[in-house]
């Protein structure tokens, strides 16, 4: 991030302190949500595998764990590409729901910290958690698009924020009907609960950022881009699961 300024880029004081005022309806929410329901990611394959199969439950674990910190770096990382205090405050509310508090050293609630629950409570050893290609691919994308505000609010309030509800509404049921005594609920229901309104959060950022066509073009692209990201995933784990590899 560069800290010089000049004509074409001046340095300009309401950029960094005045609270941003609503602009017109480019209509990027609508065509978001119109992508997400058109993926329907909910029905993904993977998951009629998943649910009747612990292996398959033990393989999305496992990739999860291996993204959910880089993914808490990456929305930290976001947060400060946005200059002004209060855009990146409602930023900064995304990577807190992340994280959680801290209490003495540890930070009991942060979803990382959950999943590693999760994880032992599959008697998942340590050992068997490594990235998949795909894993490594999906993060490089990711962090890729998140280089730029509206790119960076798309992959990760779109592509990961709003993906969740329809992701891990379906694992829960797999979870239910396959590995019930797993302790599957905290880290789930914490990741449901607090990521739509993460999701809400991006939505209404990217909206006070998106000022003509061109900028809503680039947030719906991106956005798209970050959904076509999470399905390519999860073909390459649907691959597995179906074939018994890891």
């Amino acid at each position: 991030m560069a800290y010089r300024w000049d004509e074409d880029s001046p340095w300009l004081y309401r950029e960094w302190f005045h609270e941003p005022a609503p602009a017109a309806d480019f209509g990027i929410v609508d065509a978001a949500e119109s992508h997400i329901t058109s993926s329907a990611l909910e029905r993904h394959p993977f998951f009629a595998v998943a649910a009747d199969s612990a292996d398959a439950l033990r393989l999305w674990v496992s990739q999860e764990l291996v993204m959910t910190g880089p993914f808490s770096q990456i929305v930290l990382r976001a947060a400060s590409l946005f200059d002004n205090v209060h855009l990146r405050a409602m930023v900064m509310e995304v990577a807190r729901g992340e994280h959680g508090s801290v209490r003495g050293r540890k930070a009991p609630v942060a979803h990382p910290w959950l999943l590693h629950q999760l994880r032992a409570s599959m008697g998942i050893d340590e050992r068997d958690v490594y990235p998949f290609a795909e894993t490594e691919e999906f993060l490089e994308g990711l962090s890729s698009d998140c280089n730029d505000p509206l790119t960076a609010l798309a992959a990760i309030g779109v592509g990961n924020e709003r993906l969740i509800e329809p992701e891990y509404s379906a694992i829960k049921n797999c979870f239910a009907r396959c590995c019930p005594a797993a302790t599957y609920k905290p880290f789930l229901d914490a990741n449901l609960n607090e990521d739509a309104a993460h999701a809400r959060l991006c939505y209404e950022v990217a909206s006070l950022l998106v000022r003509n066509v061109a900028d809503a073009e680039s947030f719906i692209t991106a956005a798209k881009r970050s959904v076509e990201r999470r399905l390519r995933y999860f073909d390459r784990l649907y691959e597995r699961a179906a074939s018994g590899s890891s």
